[in-house]
């Protein structure tokens, strides 16, 4: 007999979300820029002064988790979410290196590991597969505040990497939550700190997608327990309640499924929409869920997709920016020569006139050590000029 198989599919969609996620800023289709304050969708920049488009991607962002938890449930949470699959592979590593039953997470019963693993070469393969999965993931968020380019130059060391110093210390924090979440948080994060999860148990409806036992048959299953076993959440579901922590994976009835059908059966366990049964056609059963959900949560959600759109067809053009490098070097530049000529403006701030002069000077100076191929490395040189002429002029002056 055939039967569904669900983990595939699951596997495939997970690792198709996470690429995309990369994708998506890497591809220029989306970024936000700090230094400008806008955005950037295909290369069109948005301002966020444009009321439209930041009011309608605000009302998407609020009514979009909603409407997904009153039809497909918590679907996200197992075929797409990241901290989900990062957790699944976690456990199986874990599982793999320490033992089936190993468990290292916080929310455990405490430190379990085979003793026959319990070896120290586990422990360092473990934690540098955690620690390499953590530092390049780590540069996704990044991704959508700067350039690939300037990305890859600081992931490559070369020297013409702009990057701050304060940003490559925030990517190093960064990779350490990462790690600590990969190594012992996992599905804890999910249970109690993940805002998507407090929504669901706020707005999931009976209607939504979830998985349904079929209790006519429960002798069938009596002595059974092959199903919990293999629940990602650990919950049993041949008794799933509205606010259990099923996250809709189908790795329950997968297993179900396979039991069953060596003795020619079908599964015990099934997803389900809506509460009409198995009999229904899917034209009843999306009727039965679209007279249920809260229609004025969809009428925002288009009115946010409308005043997008709107926003973005009616955004002046944008005036030609510096480019995000070029500012960089801007700001490395200023970093550098402030700090050589820290002195001069020292002595310019205590109100020298003379100081000001020679700060002036040496700022200039600075610049053309730093950049002598610069477009504006001819004013630098008449700065610099004017300046120490200036200079020994007030000097003359007061002696």
């Amino acid at each position: 007999m055939k039967t569904p198989q669900y983990r595939w599919k699951r596997r495939l969609t997970q690792l198709a979300v996470l690429l995309l996620i990369g994708l998506i800023p890497a591809l220029g289709l989306f970024r936000v820029d700090l230094v400008n304050a806008s955005f950037f969708i295909l290369d069109y920049q948005i301002w966020w002064s444009n009321f439209l488009f930041v009011f309608g991607l605000a009302a998407i962002i609020a009514t979009a988790p909603i409407i997904i938890y009153m039809t497909i449930g918590t679907v996200w949470c197992g075929w797409a979410c990241p901290q989900n699959l990062l957790s699944e592979w976690a456990n199986n590593l874990t599982h793999k290196l320490l033992g089936k039953r190993a468990d290292v997470s916080v929310d455990g019963e405490g430190m379990k590991v085979a003793a026959a693993k319990n070896k120290v070469v586990n422990w360092l393969i473990l934690g540098t597969v955690f620690l390499g999965a953590a530092l390049v993931l780590a540069l996704i968020p990044f991704l959508f505040f700067y350039p690939l380019s300037e990305v890859w130059s600081f992931v490559s060391f070369d020297s013409s990497a702009t990057l701050s110093k304060f940003m490559q210390r925030l990517y190093f924090f960064t990779v350490f939550l990462i790690f600590v979440d990969i190594a012992v948080v996992r599905y804890f994060l999910c249970d109690y700190a993940c805002l998507y999860r407090i929504g669901q148990r706020m707005f999931k409806n009976q209607d939504a997608l979830h998985v349904t036992y079929d209790a006519s048959r429960s002798s069938t299953c009596a002595k059974c327990n092959y199903c919990a076993t293999t629940c990602i959440t650990g919950i049993q579901p041949t008794q799933i309640k509205i606010y259990d922590t099923c996250i809709d994976c189908g790795e329950c009835v997968d297993a179900c499924n396979r039991l069953q059908a060596k003795s020619g059966q079908q599964g015990l366990l099934r997803f389900e929409l809506g509460e009409k049964g198995s009999n229904t056609t899917w034209r009843d059963k999306l009727s039965e869920v679209a007279s249920r959900i809260n229609w004025l949560v969809v009428v925002f959600f288009l009115l946010g997709c409308v005043m997008m759109v709107w926003g973005i067809v009616t955004q002046e053009p944008a005036v030609p920016q510096i480019s995000f490098v070029e500012q960089q070097k801007a700001q490395q530049l200023n970093r550098v020569c402030n700090e050589q000529c820290a002195q001069q403006q020292s002595s310019c701030k205590s109100g020298s006139l003379e100081g000001c002069s020679l700060a002036a000077a040496c700022r200039c100076e600075c610049f053309l050590q730093q950049d002598p191929s610069s477009p504006a490395s001819g004013e630098w040189k008449q700065c610099v000029q004017r300046s120490k002429a200036s200079a020994e002029v007030l000097r003359l002056k007061h002696q």
